[in-house]
């Protein structure tokens, strides 16, 4: 109980967590993964978590609001082509452990759906650059 209750309070202080409690997306929406341990000691990371989900643009603007909230005063990488956008930061420490959110949004064959994936991770990896040399 006490492991459900750290992994649910993981993303606490973020303006995304919103979206991880199911307050803007319903959960049963959503498809969850969670991963900790052994699995993602080569990442230098101690917890994984991702949503995917298909939403409205009026929701992905809502989200975007709120990525960028949470990246606000941190380093933040952004790439946009004409299909998707995808936002990377490094948002504030917490308990010693650096920590990131990803977000991604891909346009649908459906006109007005989004496909989205939202990421948080944490660990000992240093930035966001190293990370991504870490998942290549």
């Amino acid at each position: 109980m006490l492991t459900a209750f750290f992994s649910a309070s993981a993303q606490t202080g973020l303006h995304i967590n919103d979206l991880f409690e199911g307050r803007i997306i319903s959960q049963e929406q959503m498809i969850e993964t969670r991963v900790r341990g052994k699995t993602l000691e080569k990442y230098r990371l101690s917890y994984y978590r991702s949503l995917r989900f298909n939403a409205s643009v009026a929701d992905c603007q809502r989200l975007r609001r709120l990525v960028d909230d949470d990246a606000r005063d941190h380093f933040t990488s952004i790439y946009e082509t004409n299909n998707a956008y995808t936002q990377k930061v490094q948002v504030s420490a917490r308990d010693g452990k650096n920590r990131f959110l990803c977000y991604q949004e891909q346009r649908t064959r459906q006109k007005g759906q989004r496909e989205v994936t939202v990421i948080y991770m944490e660990g000992s990896v240093g930035s966001l650059e190293q990370l991504e040399e870490l998942l290549k």
